[in-house]
């Protein structure tokens, strides 16, 4: 009898114990950043870190992004499951007849701006003219070239990759700048805000959201219930980071020194508090990760009146996060 009682209690509990997460196999994907390890993807190390993507049912791997590693590139040969991309490159690349899907706009805002010193004598947009301007070469360049255009401003374009050198060492008069990254070397270099004037994109009518979560149409119809899955676990990661910062900047360091990136623990602050302003919604009333059809459809008619796309990729057929 004492044997058939504890058969009996045994066969109650195998169901909670086959149903407990920890006993529930993961679904293995793949994930990468736009960039090498740094507070703008805070976020997704904690998810992972905190174990919130096995909460979900997912085990995530996330390879490190940088010049080796490009997002759209790697999404359409299948190597990853999900990446990070601005918005405008979604765009340009669905535009361009790529089958790839926004799941969740993560950053709300811009962070671009570009920047002059004060004793150059730059005081508006129409002091822009004949200087030498600093650019990405790759990096938001239409953004860029088309606030430039949409300006009517003639100067001399100087490409460059990153850093902020070009600038301290007066090979340009006027450079783009992200708030969140090189705006904060530049015054870690020595330099006060009061000896610069800033040209925040936002402030002349280009707010466009930056990094959203991106996979390809098909993935999302195969698996819809994971893409799901993914970026809910990942907006929990984001909203762990931003209340435990101290604990989130020694764990993306742990991430940059696996991957060999330099940094300082003071920019890295700087960055993550940053990342505040860059998710928040400002008043949008939108709930996290939703990608506004206004906010697409300003940046979708900038790139076609600009002449970087040849047609408006539907907002329904680009976005499939919660609308």
């Amino acid at each position: 009898m004492k044997n058939m009682v504890l058969i009996l209690g045994f066969l109650v509990l195998l169901p909670l114990v086959m149903a407990s997460p920890q006993n529930k196999e993961l679904k293995k994907v793949t994930f990468l950043p736009s960039w090498v390890p740094q507070q703008q993807f805070a976020g997704y190390y904690m998810a992972k870190e905190k174990g919130i993507y096995a909460k979900y049912g997912l085990d995530v791997t996330i390879i490190p992004g940088g010049y080796r590693h490009d997002v759209v590139t790697s999404l359409k040969k299948g190597e990853i499951d999900f990446g990070i991309m601005f918005l405008y490159t979604g765009v340009m690349e669905r535009a361009n007849g790529a089958k790839i899907v926004n799941i969740g706009q993560i950053f709300q805002r811009s962070s671009i701006m570009f920047i002059a010193k004060k004793s150059s004598g730059i005081k508006t947009l129409k002091d822009f003219n004949g200087k030498r301007i600093g650019i990405w070469r790759t990096i938001a360049k239409e953004l860029t070239t088309g606030f430039l255009k949409n300006h009517n401003i003639n100067a001399e374009i100087v490409p460059f990759d990153k850093g902020t050198n070009v600038f301290l060492n007066g090979a340009v008069d006027v450079t783009v700048m992200m708030n969140y990254n090189e705006y904060h070397r530049l015054i870690n270099s020595g330099i006060n805000p009061d000896e610069l004037n800033k040209f925040n994109f936002y402030d002349y009518g280009m707010n466009f959201p930056e990094d959203g979560i991106y996979c390809m149409e098909s993935l999302f119809k195969k698996d819809p219930a994971l893409c799901k899955k993914f970026v809910a676990a990942s907006i929990e990661g984001w909203s762990y980071a931003l209340t435990h910062k101290d604990e989130t900047i020694n764990v993306v360091d742990k991430y940059k020194e696996m991957a060999k990136v330099a940094d300082n623990r003071s920019h890295a602050k700087w960055m993550l508090n940053s990342m505040n302003d860059m998710i928040s919604s400002s008043g949008k009333n939108v709930t996290e990760g939703t990608l506004l059809e206004s906010d697409y459809n300003n940046l979708t008619n900038f790139l076609y009146e600009s002449k970087f796309i040849t047609n408006k990729p539907l907002y329904g057929d680009f976005y499939k996060g919660s609308r």
